[in-house]
């Protein structure tokens, strides 16, 4: 039953009461003393139920709903987290990532040793106003960059060792990619080297709020940077990707992550 149907439900259930108890007029209704609820009257054989119990059958049923609701992978109840969790911290609370004109996107986030890291790539899409993640977004479509932060791991170049750790991440649970269900049909490969050097293809199908099928294909780039892995990943539906292959390559192009030099002012 869903909130819509709770709320009809609730004031139908509200008015037949009111209707029951105001056709007895004046006339007490005899209650039974052990169960306190209205019996039931000669006239009609209607059935008057107390405004107290009738509320503790709604408690007990709101309370009830939610066990009968199947969970799974991605959020109870198909709601996963309203934002993924990127694993980026920016290394100020108080600072912010900002975008230039030129569509340049400029953050310092932490490393996993807590250092400094300087973050930047361009994109023709504006920056998303959050206070952690660093995405950007053409809102017409579903064309996107963002970047997720991991520890560094051994033999990460390998297509194999990558995807887990995308199943790890991006497509987990509280990932961007897989809040509404685990993706299924994952491909990694990796771009040939001398078109992109250790840039990967990946292909998945992932599941709406509605629970439909979307085909996706992402462009990864990582950069190991003070033991830590930053990804910038770009990517749109399968259908629409080979239209903006262009685009992405020069999002790509402009990744920089490099540690950031400590200023006696942040020491302090």
């Amino acid at each position: 039953m869903t909130m819509k149907h709770e709320v009809v439900f609730f004031l139908f259930a509200c008015s037949c009461t009111f209707w029951n108890a105001s056709a007895w007029g004046s006339k007490a209704i005899p209650k039974d003393p052990i169960r306190n609820v209205a019996t039931s009257g000669i006239e009609g054989s209607r059935t008057v139920v107390t405004r107290s119990a009738f509320l503790q059958g709604v408690l007990l049923g709101s309370i009830a709903a939610p066990s009968m609701v199947v969970a799974f992978d991605g959020g109870v109840g198909g709601l996963g987290k309203t934002k993924p969790e990127t694993g980026v911290e920016l290394f100020e609370a108080s600072s912010t990532p900002i975008q230039n004109e030129k569509g340049i996107v400029s953050a310092e986030i932490k490393s996993v040793n807590g250092k400094p890291l300087r973050i930047e790539f361009q994109t023709p899409w504006p920056l998303l106003p959050t206070t952690s993640g660093l995405e950007a977004r053409d809102l017409r479509s579903s064309e996107s960059a963002f970047v997720q932060v991991t520890p560094e791991i051994s033999n990460w170049q390998s297509p194999k060792v990558f995807k887990q750790l995308l199943m790890d991440s991006v497509l987990a649970s509280q990932g961007k990619f897989g809040a509404y269900g685990t993706p299924v049909d994952i491909k990694v490969k990796p771009l040939p080297a001398d078109d992109r050097k250790d840039t990967f293809s990946v292909t998945f199908t992932s599941y709406t709020p509605a629970m439909r099928e979307s085909e996706r294909q992402l462009w990864i780039k990582p950069i190991v940077a003070d033991s830590t892995l930053i990804l910038l990943i770009v990517g749109t539906t399968k259908t629409r990707f080979p239209s903006q292959e262009k685009s992405f390559g020069k999002i790509l192009d402009t990744f920089l992550a490099v540690p950031a030099p400590e200023s006696k002012l942040r020491a302090r």
